[in-house]
């Protein structure tokens, strides 16, 4: 399936989807399975990950799993304060 999420384009030109998959909740094989469906079936191109959500594994599994090219996606992830030195 091909995205039907509206992008919008930042001041460096780069394009992004307006609507993003939060992952906070998915983990384990039913998350992996959920975020592919996200990707696959619903368009999802940009999915929201962070160090805490403790997923980084369920996302890779699920990018891994999806018909859509890992250039094709755009993966974000915040790390906490204690790791980022702030």
């Amino acid at each position: 399936m091909s995205s039907s999420i509206p992008e919008i384009t930042l001041n460096d030109g780069v394009t992004i989807p307006v609507i993003d998959l939060g992952t906070y909740t998915l983990k384990g094989n039913q998350g992996a399975n959920s975020i592919q469906y996200a990707i696959d079936e619903l368009g999802y191109r940009l999915i929201d990950s962070a160090y805490n959500y403790e997923n980084e594994g369920t996302l890779g599994e699920a990018v891994r799993r999806s018909s859509v090219p890992r250039e094709a996606l755009r993966i974000t992830s915040k790390i906490t304060r204690s790791l980022s030195g702030v």
